[in-house]
């Protein structure tokens, strides 16, 4: 039984290590800007925020900074954002807010027909660090805006390193204490044949007093 047991508890005690370690890197701030739309009635705006707002869901709190500690954090710099989207005015933003990424979005309903709505624009993710951005182009119909925002959460967001929230230590703990004790159980019900078979252990002769 102490064969099996001591490597479940290495591997444990290597598992609580690595988790530790990961715990301890700084993580990369997030934020959000909001979105900027035109040519669409209030209660569009309001819906398609809250749409844009929800690709940010899952993110781990310390890392995510939601739109409205943005704009009391940046405000007069989220304002210049909107008038021109630029790796200047989005460095603004990250310095003010002490983030790594920003996101932005711009969009206008084109629809020639008044009965529809079509969205045009793009959204933003701009690395502070890196000094660039990436623009994802959107020309949908309001009706299939909720299959673009899965699209831009998987390109924009969960591509981000270590973005969404790690299992906690406890978590890890639950987890692999679990699978140790059904190792155990199973260890149990099958260790008399195993130590049976296996008590002379790589055919070595059985050492003898003289």
């Amino acid at each position: 039984m102490k064969m099996i047991i001591k490597p479940l508890l290495i591997i444990l005690a290597s598992c609580l290590l690595f988790g530790q370690e990961k715990s301890n890197k700084p993580a990369s701030k997030i934020a959000y800007a909001g979105i900027k739309i035109e040519n669409v009635e209030p209660w569009v705006k309001k819906e398609l925020s809250r749409k844009m707002e929800s690709i940010f869901n899952g993110l781990n709190k310390d890392v995510f900074i939601p739109l409205e500690t943005v704009e009391a954090l940046a405000q007069s710099e989220v304002q210049e954002l909107f008038v021109e989207v630029t790796d200047s005015s989005l460095q603004k933003v990250a310095d003010k807010t002490g983030s790594k990424y920003v996101f932005v979005g711009i969009f206008n309903n084109v629809s020639p027909d008044d009965r529809r709505i079509m969205i045009q624009g793009n959204f933003y993710r701009y690395n502070s660090e890196l000094k660039s951005k990436f623009r994802y182009e959107v020309l949908k119909y309001y009706e299939r805006m909720n299959d673009e925002v899965l699209v831009i959460k998987k390109q924009l967001v969960d591509s981000i390193p270590a973005a969404t929230t790690p299992p906690s230590l406890r978590n890890m703990i639950i987890v692999f204490g679990t699978v140790l004790i059904v190792g155990i159980f199973f260890m149990t019900l099958t260790g008399t044949s195993i130590f049976a078979e296996g008590g002379n252990s790589g055919g070595l002769p059985t050492p003898t007093e003289n």
